[in-house]
């Protein structure tokens, strides 16, 4: 006859403990009791005097002999029992520490051989997703593993992947071709839309791969359209302006001396006419204006107009 297997063993144990309780019986147990009923009833309703406290301490020494006798009797029938269970625990408390390491090794065992299946699951599943990506255009890297796609169950007795979990990975890297094209297809459409406007159709395109949305990067390119837009206008504006302004001051600084019209600035004479008399010159005019500046240009031409006093009216 061979070995047995370990099931074998396991399955052939059969184990009982054979426990015998023994009655323990107290010698005089009515008397006792009878004693100790008669003397609660007499030191209970005991009222203290000189003539019985003499008594009173006689019968306390005597009961308190009598507990220590019973506690004494307790504690060794205690003990009697106490020493075999004591025995029997350290024995069974031997055996099955023995039992619990073998089964702590064997479950240490059975988590490596697992761990190892899983890793050969894993390294079977890279394998195939490397095969397939291709096909699809993609990227490994982009596809999300399942864990459910390690399980044992998502692999046939052979190591190959069941139908189900194939099935799964081929509707994974469908979606993942399907949105790279439609990102493709969005930058494109970007591109040229900005370059169309007038923008810069690479940094516009480059949202996209961003994660912003079509629509939302359109609206984007419109905006910056219209600002560019009002920028160049209000350029312009600030032009004109300044090219008024510019005129307004060139005629305010021509003024008459004596009897010539001459530039303050340059010094230059503007126009001589003998026939102007001295009253002519002298004659103030008024001259209405509308100003645009800066602060600093408004507030150089305030101090010139209070040096010169010129006279100001708001209007």
């Amino acid at each position: 006859m061979g070995e047995k297997t370990m099931n074998e063993l396991t399955k052939d144990i059969k184990f009982s403990v054979d426990f015998k309780p023994s009655e323990i019986t107290i010698q005089n147990e009515e008397q006792l009791e009878s004693l100790v009923a008669a003397t609660v009833t007499h030191y209970s309703s005991l009222v203290f005097t000189d003539d019985n406290i003499p008594e009173a301490k006689e019968a306390k020494t005597k009961l308190n002999g009598i507990s220590k006798l019973l506690d004494d009797q307790r504690k060794e029938v205690k003990k009697s029992y106490s020493e075999p269970l004591k025995a029997f625990e350290t024995k069974i408390n031997a055996l099955r520490d023995q039992i619990k390491g073998v089964s702590d090794n064997i479950n240490v065992g059975i988590s490596d051989y697992e761990e190892k299946q899983k890793e050969l699951r894993e390294e079977k599943l890279i394998e195939t997703l490397s095969e397939m990506a291709p096909n699809y255009g993609i990227d490994i890297a982009a596809v999300e593993i399942k864990q459910t796609w390690l399980n044992k169950g998502s692999f046939t007795a052979k190591g190959e992947l069941t139908k189900k979990v194939f099935e799964e990975i081929t509707e994974t890297m469908t979606l993942i071709a399907k949105e790279n094209q439609r990102i493709e297809e969005d930058k494109v459409s970007v591109f040229n839309y900005a370059k169309a406007v007038g923008l810069d159709a690479d940094g516009w395109s480059a949202w996209i791969d961003k994660g912003h949305p079509l629509v939302e990067v359109m609206k984007q390119i419109d905006q910056a359209v219209q600002d560019k837009k009002n920028r160049i206008a209000q350029e312009e504006s600030d032009r004109k302006a300044k090219e008024e302004y510019e005129q307004a001051m060139k005629e305010l600084r021509e003024r008459t001396v004596d009897e010539k019209v001459i530039d303050t600035e340059t010094g230059e004479i503007i126009q001589e006419d003998s026939e102007l008399t001295r009253q002519e010159v002298d004659d103030r005019q008024t001259v209405t204006l509308k100003l645009t500046g800066t602060h600093e240009q408004l507030s150089a031409l305030n101090e010139f107009i209070v040096n010169e006093g010129i006279q100001v009216e708001v209007i």
